[in-house]
């Protein structure tokens, strides 16, 4: 008898029974490889699994693993949950391999014993890494360009307590014609990985590639499968590093770590305020200072903004930088209608200061008082933090966690806020500090405020 053979995407997982130069579900070229349809499946246990009622389970209290490294335990919620399975992604060279090789030297000297593989380096390279990193430790083993086979013994060989995987696209499994790298082998080799942890309760943290979208490479369903999913971002040229939760079963999904690359290794920086708050003489137009939160922190940013007369007109540029493209169009559109200034006429470039990405509607205000700001070429007060969602009719509307920013804001040194009408008696529940508080309902108010 004929066997039976398919073709799959390896961008997407598509399956057909020929041949396609193009992927008929995601338009990709040159991307089908040939598999066989009648691979052997796994074994099954035997063991079925019954039922129990939630009633009849203890109530045991999470102890979270401390490594010590401040702002990677706070994007985890405190700590590493126990038998957790965490999926880190970030562009090539930003540094996970050397987090997880620093995390790793603080886990062995709680005498944790770490399973360390990698399916891209030696370990040579890997030992150079430690050594620059000043880690060294017999609880750490390594296992370099290996299969998922040899993965699986060493696990039930050495029993490690937590297990690193750098990275899930180079592992391949010896059973089966999968393509290494390819959606089913990944989605295949990350269920083998979890189900194989969970079960000889393993901490397992596994590195993703990420498409030039951003997004960790492979099938949405890996990230459904971990426990959470975390982001290390960062300009190459630049020292600062970013690690921010988009999952986190065990935490807030909005909190975020910030790092700085030195020659001895990743350091934490616990005052991130500090660093994207420019430290300025004088005060320019277009600069707008607001308090994002960052799971339960508030860190203060910098919202640029450039209007200059536009060349292109009657379609001038729209240009955003960590900024939401879209919301940016209607603050215009607000300000225009509301106000009566003509950005019609003007390019318009947005950007917040040190690669944040501020998603939270209460930073309109402050992205509009930028844009008002570099439109009339008068500098928004330096002392000034500006706070509140923008409606589609001009009101400022209330914000979440309106006290923790103003006590950020006074913690450094700001003594001027604007704030949402509706919660302009938050005074109260203030530290008893010399600072004024200026509720607007609208934008015209508040555009009458600055300008005069």
């Amino acid at each position: 008898m004929k066997k039976k053979i398919l073709f799959e995407c390896i961008e997407c997982g598509y399956q057909g029974p020929k041949y396609f130069g193009k992927c008929p579900q995601c338009d990709a070229w040159n991307t089908m490889t040939e598999v066989d349809a009648e691979k052997e499946k796994q074994d099954i246990d035997s063991v079925r699994i019954k039922p129990v009622k939630l009633s009849d389970i203890d109530n045991l209290e999470i102890k979270r693993e401390i490594t010590g490294l401040q702002e990677f335990d706070r994007v985890l919620g405190g700590g590493i949950v126990p038998d957790s399975i965490i999926l880190i992604g970030g562009e090539p060279g930003v540094g996970k391999s050397t987090l997880l090789m620093e995390v790793s030297g603080i886990l062995s000297k709680k005498n944790k014993k770490v399973l360390y593989y990698s399916g891209e380096e030696s370990a040579v390279q890997i030992k150079l890494r430690a050594n620059r990193l000043g880690v060294d430790s017999e609880d750490i083993l390594l296992l370099t360009m290996g299969s998922l086979e040899d993965l699986k013994s060493a696990i039930t060989e050495y029993k490690p307590d937590y297990l690193i995987i750098d990275s899930i696209q180079t592992i391949n499994a010896k059973k089966g014609s999968m393509l290494p790298g390819s959606v089913s082998a990944m989605r295949f080799v990350t269920g083998e990985i979890i189900e194989l942890a969970k079960r000889n309760h393993i901490t397992g943290f596994i590195i993703g590639h990420i498409t030039k979208e951003g997004h960790i490479a492979g099938p949405k369903t890996l990230e459904h499968m971990v426990d959470a999913v975390l982001y290390f971002q960062g300009e190459i040229k630049s020292d600062l590093r970013i690690l921010r939760a988009e999952k986190n079963r065990f935490g807030a999904v909005d909190e975020i770590g910030i790092f700085q690359m030195t020659k001895d290794g990743l350091k934490p920086i616990s005052d991130p305020s500090l660093v994207f708050l420019q430290q300025r003489e004088t005060i320019e137009p277009g600069i707008a200072l607001f308090p994002a939160m960052s799971g339960m922190r508030a860190i203060l940013i910098e919202i640029q903004s450039l209007v200059t007369e536009s060349p292109f007109a009657p379609n001038p540029r729209r240009i955003c930088v960590g900024f939401d493209s879209y919301r940016m169009s209607m603050l215009i559109s607000i300000i225009e209608k509301k106000l009566k200034l003509p950005f019609y006429k003007s390019d318009v470039f947005l950007n917040i200061a040190g690669g944040i990405t501020l998603k939270e509607p209460a930073g309109d205000l402050s992205a509009a008082a930028a844009l008002i700001s570099s439109y009339k070429n008068k500098a928004v007060p330096q002392d000034l933090l500006i706070i509140g969602e923008v409606g589609l009719t001009g009101e400022v509307r209330p914000v979440s966690f309106v006290e923790l920013r103003v006590k950020e804001g006074i913690r450094q040194g700001f003594s001027k806020f604007v704030v949402p009408a509706a919660q302009g008696n938050i005074g109260a529940a203030l530290p008893s500090v010399d600072i004024s508080l200026f509720p607007v309902e609208n934008l015209y108010e508040f555009y009458k405020n600055i300008t005069s």
